[in-house]
């Protein structure tokens, strides 16, 4: 028996989808089971039986009705539960507390801890003891950047991101250690007359002053951006080689701050919009990142969270073939009093130095 949870439902269903098609691919039947968030909430699994109670849970694994059951640590960490399942599956271990994961590992002999520990923490509110405001999958890492061989397994593959951007991210993030699968080098956009065209990283320079969390220009050149990209005959390919016309929904928009999010929302209607935690586990063919502040001096948040290298990561990482980062020109000169500042201002310049003539700029 086989249990999954994560932090929401959505991450849960996703798991649980993607395993009943590698089941049909494979010819195996495998009986889902998920526990929705209240009584009357359907299953986020297209293909997951509801099992609408504990007391339904409970049943379903000691009778042999289901093989893979899907809930939050809510599920699992129940007295009831202890031991039900063979192997539990904790999907984004590195937005998961240690202490939750602890709890609901009762519920098995074995836990696998899947994550990324390149993308966004988990959240904290409040105040904590020492030790902990560590995910469980930081807890494992024990400040390595990727997966220790001693500690665990390194998946070394992207499935989404072109060659193109993998380069860059493999570089920058994840010491070297990823390439892309076969196949995403088809991957590509296919605008002719727009910066969009074609495959990897571009970076759009957009002059602006004293704009904190949110910026009008920026706005207004992403605008004028997406009006020559989302045109007649403009195209996506995906991995399979396979054309389709280019929308709307092929775009994800993305920034650090809700204000931002507001402005692009106002002016921009009918494409996705959000903030990085919003994006995270999300992909399209085209991300576009709008990071809104003038200046380092004047990021509200300071420069570990404008510069943060899991935002820059999660933003630029979501696109399939073009990944494209609007900003100010003066972010690339901010004035480091650290190497950790110059660490996180030299992820940004290293994506500049990559982008094909280095930028494209606009008043």
């Amino acid at each position: 028996k086989v249990g999954v949870t994560a932090g929401s439902h959505k991450v849960i269903g996703n798991l649980l989808d993607a395993a009943a098609e590698s089941a049909r691919e494979r010819g195996v039947r495998v009986a889902i089971g998920q526990k929705p968030g209240s009584n009357d909430e359907a299953p986020t699994c297209d293909t997951a039986t509801p099992l609408v109670s504990n007391e339904a849970v409970v049943a379903a694994l000691s009778g042999g009705d289901v093989d893979v059951v899907g809930g939050t640590t809510w599920l699992w960490a129940r007295e009831d539960i202890e031991g039900l399942v063979d192997v539990l599956f904790v999907d984004e271990a590195g937005q998961m507390s240690l202490a939750d994961a602890l709890a609901a590992s009762l519920a098995a002999r074995n836990v696998v801890l899947l994550g990324d520990p390149q993308q966004l923490d988990q959240p904290l509110q409040g105040t904590h003891p020492p030790g902990a405001e560590r995910s469980a999958l930081a807890h494992v890492l024990d400040g390595a950047s990727t997966m220790p061989r001693d500690r665990g397994l390194f998946l070394d593959g992207s499935w989404r991101m072109h060659p193109d951007i993998t380069a860059y991210t493999s570089e920058v993030f994840y010491e070297g250690r990823l390439h892309s699968h076969p196949g995403r080098d088809q991957q590509r956009i296919g605008a002719p007359g727009s910066i969009a065209d074609g495959t990897g990283l571009r970076f759009v320079a957009v002059e602006h002053r004293q704009n904190s969390s949110d910026s009008p220009e920026e706005a207004l050149a992403i605008e004028r951006l997406l009006d020559a990209l989302v045109a007649p005959g403009a195209t996506t390919t995906d991995d399979h080689g396979a054309t389709a016309p280019l929308s709307n929904a092929d775009i994800l928009l993305i920034t650090p701050y809700n204000a931002q999010v507001r402005l692009l929302e106002e002016s921009l209607p009918g494409i996705s919009v959000g903030t990085v935690d919003k994006f995270q586990g999300q992909q399209a063919p085209i991300s576009i990142y709008s990071m809104a502040t003038s200046s380092a001096e004047e990021a509200p948040r300071g420069m570990e969270f404008l510069y943060s290298l899991n935002r820059l990561n999660v933003a630029t990482s979501r696109a399939k073939s073009v990944a494209i980062v609007v900003a100010s020109p003066e972010l690339l000169w901010a004035k480091c009093r650290t190497p950790r500042q110059m660490q996180l201002v030299n992820a940004l310049a290293r994506l500049v130095e990559l982008a094909p003539g280095g930028r494209e700029s606009t008043g």
